[in-house]
């Protein structure tokens, strides 16, 4: 039975699953529940917890582990790592929290339509730092980590390439 601790907006949550011919149990916290998952595409689905529905979409962020969920219109940070390596780093003491990176850079081509930082900013992890239009779509740009700003290098109306520096962080 595969075990993980979830890790959403800061709480940790113990995962078992146990999986059967067309449902599946998951023991969350100690308390067991039934899923079914309908798979609508590659990156959504719907899932029945107890007969409640709620339609997912999750999606990798680039980082081992690390995962975004929009659900009922609010996107969720997830961090989803085993069970056991999670109980090793524990005693060893070792934190899971991760900073940001020294430099946010885009991720696409666009238009800078809003810059919500500015040096000195402490941020959040989901905090959103930097709008940029792409393809006639706003997408917001947040942090990956807790951090300090250093520096802001792009301005509202700016065009930028993939790969060049949006923010520095201390």
């Amino acid at each position: 039975m595969p075990r993980y601790t979830v890790t959403i907006n800061g709480r940790e949550f113990d995962v078992a699953l146990e999986y059967s011919a067309s449902r599946m149990e998951a023991t969350i916290n100690g308390r067991k529940r039934q899923v079914q998952v309908h798979r609508l595409g590659d990156t959504r689905s719907l899932l029945l917890v107890d007969n409640t529905s709620h339609e997912v979409d999750v999606r990798g962020n680039g980082v081992a582990g690390q995962k975004v969920v929009f659900m009922h219109g609010a996107e969720v940070p997830v961090e989803v790592e085993d069970y056991n390596l999670a109980q090793m780093r524990k005693k060893a003491g070792i934190s899971s929290s991760k900073s940001t990176e020294r430099v946010f850079k885009a991720p696409m081509p666009g238009l800078v339509v809003s810059v919500n930082v500015q040096p000195g900013d402490k941020v959040k992890t989901g905090q959103p730092l930097v709008v940029i239009e792409a393809m006639k779509m706003e997408n917001i740009l947040k942090a990956k980590g807790d951090g300090v700003v250093k520096s802001v290098k792009i301005s509202k109306g700016q065009s930028v390439e993939k790969g060049d520096t949006l923010v520095e962080f201390e």
